[in-house]
């Protein structure tokens, strides 16, 4: 009798260690699938096409926002959905009706690649009771489809302050040269022509 009761004894205690031994499994087989998931999706999201967009102001003349894609994968599928209230706060006709055919088109943008749209020119600034700029960009890359929000206060942004970059001395030097070249060659134009006039004379009183 001592003995099966010990036999009961150590075979409910090896029952009770063999549950705790699959409830220990199971909680540690469900902690790996989650750093499992977890890892997976740290890798997407540092390895996933991302879009960003800022506020620009080019060559002292136009006003616009630059899409930049910062991910490690190429966006396809490309669209900019601005909203029509704050396309049809823009004065210039130009402007409007480019932003407008905007939301009909998709594009692909590469790593470290951007896209440029503009609102206007110096006058943007100037027009009272802005709309802010809204509307959403939406994007895919080979593994998902991204939908993010636009959105800027145009009125808080602070003065741009434009400087002149080693670009626009390169440009402007390039159209000083041009104009010299074509004055020089105007003048020996000229010249030619006070020559052959010149040749014409001599040969008349011979």
């Amino acid at each position: 009798m001592i003995t099966d009761w010990l036999m009961v004894a150590i075979t409910a205690v090896y029952v009770v260690a063999t549950i705790l031994i699959c409830r220990a499994n199971i909680k540690s087989a469900e902690a790996t699938r989650e750093q499992v998931a977890e890892a997976k999706r740290q890798y997407e999201e540092e390895h996933r096409a991302y879009i960003s967009y800022e506020f620009i102001y080019e060559r002292r003349t136009f006003y616009g926002m630059r899409f930049t894609n910062h991910g490690r994968r190429m966006a396809t599928n490309v669209k900019i959905l601005l909203k029509e209230d704050f396309i049809d706060s823009l004065d210039e006709t130009a402007f409007r009706k480019n932003l407008l055919e905007l939301k009909n088109r998709e594009f692909v943008l590469g790593i470290g690649q951007s896209y440029d749209i503009y609102f206007g020119t110096n006058e943007f600034r100037k027009t009272q009771n802005k709309q802010p700029v809204e509307g959403t960009i939406a994007y895919t890359d080979k593994n998902n489809s991204y939908s993010d929000p636009i959105y800027i206060d145009v009125e808080k942004y602070a003065t741009f302050f434009s400087v002149t970059s080693n670009t626009d001395v390169f440009l402007a030097a390039l159209k000083k040269q041009n104009e010299e070249l074509l004055a020089i060659q105007k003048e020996l134009h000229q010249l030619r022509m006070q020559m052959a006039v010149s040749e014409n004379s001599e040969e008349t009183e011979e």
